[in-house]
């Protein structure tokens, strides 16, 4: 009977004075808004930016753990570790992956890097590559060739020209279907399919390297690497530190900022919510006077302003939460031209939060309203 009524003299006390807590709720709702925006990016953001940095191409090597104090370049190891990884990247977040074996071929008298590869693969781990003519049509095919566009102009090679490549006394002729170019040392090498260059090298079933793209939204690149390389007997993960750490360090940066962001307005929110119920504690001094002089105590006083401030918070917070979710995905529209998936964490983080500042906000005015002294509160000193 007694939180039946509580409740109803809440309830009525809200309804009184909508038009004055509206200002309070939409402060919390701002505050809430943030926090559920900036949680609804920082958990899609990870993959989004990870998927965007992978344009810059691989940010794992497996290479022969033999070859660990040299270049794997004449180091080789078995083709069948392939299986094995494919059944890894399952289980990882590895977005592509693609086998490499090197050679030394001579174009006439001009000593050249052979590199034989999967094309459609070579393609996903490194897709800013630029390409003049067209890829390699597919893995099996053993009459084509790409060349990077360093080598095109030194020896005047364009698409549809014939290409010999000699590695020892073995000779192969291909056709350049297209001109890579990178702006790395791709630009100075000759690509073949993983099968046309193994038999041109007399290297059947033999990899010099692999080259993976992992996003490093859920793990650490350096964590990737290092279950990869506990999964695959006798390879070595080597991480590109670099891009690895750029990546780790923008998406921490980006997060950062937008938790401040978000603080800063939980402040402003918390100020506001507070200058509300302050406000409305001045103006039903008189009620809360008569209210003790008829016997209430004042943990009911206190408990009565913040059951009117938690309504406030919830109310704020699934405002906020609501706005908060389409704010993020105009961010993310914009800045990644896809929408960022949703998850109930930041709903229920913006609700929360809303809450908390309510109640926090408005403690101090809460404490005034409860050593209210009902005798001066009625002579309305």
């Amino acid at each position: 009977m007694r939180s039946r009524f509580f409740f109803r003299l809440v309830q009525r006390s809200l309804a009184n004075r909508m038009g004055k807590w509206l200002t309070a709720v939409l402060a919390v709702a701002m505050g809430a808004s943030l926090v559920s925006a900036s949680l609804t990016l920082a958990l899609g953001m990870r993959a989004k930016m990870g998927q965007a940095l992978r344009a810059y191409g691989a940010n794992i090597l497996l290479v022969p753990a033999v070859g660990q104090a040299g270049a794997p370049l004449f180091v080789t190891m078995a083709e069948d570790v392939l299986g094995r990884l494919e059944e890894l990247g399952r289980r990882l977040p590895v977005v592509a992956y693609s086998p490499l074996v090197y050679a030394v071929a001579e174009i006439g008298p001009q000593r050249v890097v052979l590199v034989g590869t999967w094309p459609d693969a070579m393609r996903r781990v490194n897709p800013g590559s630029r390409v003049e003519g067209g890829w390699i049509s597919d893995r099996d095919t053993v009459a084509e060739a790409m060349v990077g566009s360093s080598i095109a102009r030194k020896l005047g090679l364009a698409v549809g020209a014939p290409l010999t490549l000699t590695v020892r006394d073995r000779t192969g002729t291909f056709r350049v279907v297209g001109i890579l170019s990178t702006g790395g040392s791709e630009d100075e090498q000759v690509f073949l399919t993983l099968r046309a260059a193994q038999a041109l090298a007399g290297r059947a079933g033999q990899l010099s390297l692999i080259q993976v793209s992992a996003l490093a939204s859920d793990r650490r690149v350096e964590d990737i690497a290092r279950v990869l390389e506990a999964g695959l007997p006798g390879v070595t993960a080597r991480t590109q530190f670099r891009l690895a750490m750029a990546e780790e360090r923008l998406l921490d940066r980006l997060s950062l900022l937008l938790g401040l962001i978000a603080g800063l307005v939980l402040v402003a929110s918390a100020l506001g919510v507070a200058a509300a119920v302050a406000t409305s504690v001045l103006e039903r001094t008189r009620d809360i006077g008569l209210m003790k002089a008829l016997g209430a105590g004042r943990a009911l006083v206190g408990r009565l302003f913040l059951a009117e401030a938690g309504a406030i918070g919830l109310a704020g917070g699934l405002l906020g939460g609501a706005a908060g979710l389409l704010l993020a995905q105009a961010i993310a529209r914009s800045v990644f031209g896809s929408a960022v998936p949703y998850t109930t964490l930041p709903a229920l983080a913006s609700v929360g939060s809303g809450i908390c500042i309510a109640s926090v906000a408005s403690l101090i005015p809460v404490r005034r309203a409860a050593s209210v002294e009902p005798g001066i509160a009625l002579r309305g000193e």
